[in-house]
């Protein structure tokens, strides 16, 4: 039985596993408070009376009796996976899966889209210029940028107010090019996801821009060259 706890309020879940020791959710719901975390997920691990606890993008492996827990990165020997890992990746894409690409910056191949990249970026950081400086190599190579917002001085900063300025613009594309070259932009104040991208971000783990989170929910920190970022995509994710 999965188990999602939410400050307080106790969610069940119907698996195929067998269900999830008291002891054990009460020391993960005693975690989650001490994290401040908005919910926290409890399942059985690969190892026997050890359950994994994950909160937000933290991994805590849980004793069954609830008196002793590990917070880290759990492999299997003979491969080795990290298991803790692909579990990171699988929320970080469900995660994403909760924005609709119309609240996002996009910048799509004229052709066939191969790959696709997520883009956590702030329009003030160097590193994020001299990416989208090559968005275009990109695209001719079949990957579709996917940008979301991640103003790093925080909600209510200047960058934060030039890139709600961006997504309200009738030209998202042209503003985002323009901001980033440093040109000014038309303020302008709208419904928008800036600050809700930003706190996405912080979710799974982004803690500064640009970075990449890939179809496979891998993150990839910091400025990628195109041409190995795209080396990297066939390497990682298969040439189509």
């Amino acid at each position: 039985m999965r188990i999602f706890l939410t400050l307080g309020l106790l969610l069940m879940v119907s698996s195929a596993f067998a269900e999830v020791p008291s002891a054990v959710t009460q020391t993960a719901n005693r975690l989650q408070q001490l994290m401040n975390a908005d919910k926290v997920s409890v399942n059985p691990s690969p190892i026997a009376n050890l359950y994994e606890t994950m909160i937000g993008n933290e991994a805590f492996y849980i004793s069954a009796d609830g008196a002793h827990f590990i917070r880290g990165d759990l492999y299997e020997s003979k491969t080795p996976r990290n298991l803790t890992d692909e579990k990171r990746n699988q929320l970080r894409i469900k995660a994403l899966n909760t924005m609709s690409e119309r609240k996002m910056v996009v910048f799509a191949p004229k052709n066939a889209t191969k790959y696709t990249v997520n883009v956590f970026t702030d329009v003030d950081c160097h590193y994020c210029a001299k990416f989208h400086n090559e968005v275009a190599k990109l695209n001719e190579y079949g990957v579709k940028v996917r940008y979301f917002a991640f103003p790093r001085a925080g909600v209510g900063s200047p960058t934060y107010k030039k890139m709600v300025s961006v997504w309200c613009a009738k030209d998202k594309k042209q503003a985002m090019t323009n901001a980033k070259a440093g040109r000014e932009i038309k303020p302008v104040v709208c419904k928008n996801p800036v600050a809700k991208q930003l706190q996405l971000g912080q979710s799974i783990g982004v803690t500064g821009t640009p970075a990449l989170v890939l179809s496979d929910g891998e993150l990839v920190p910091g400025y990628v060259p195109a041409y190995k970022l795209i080396s990297y995509l066939r390497q990682s994710l298969g040439k189509k």
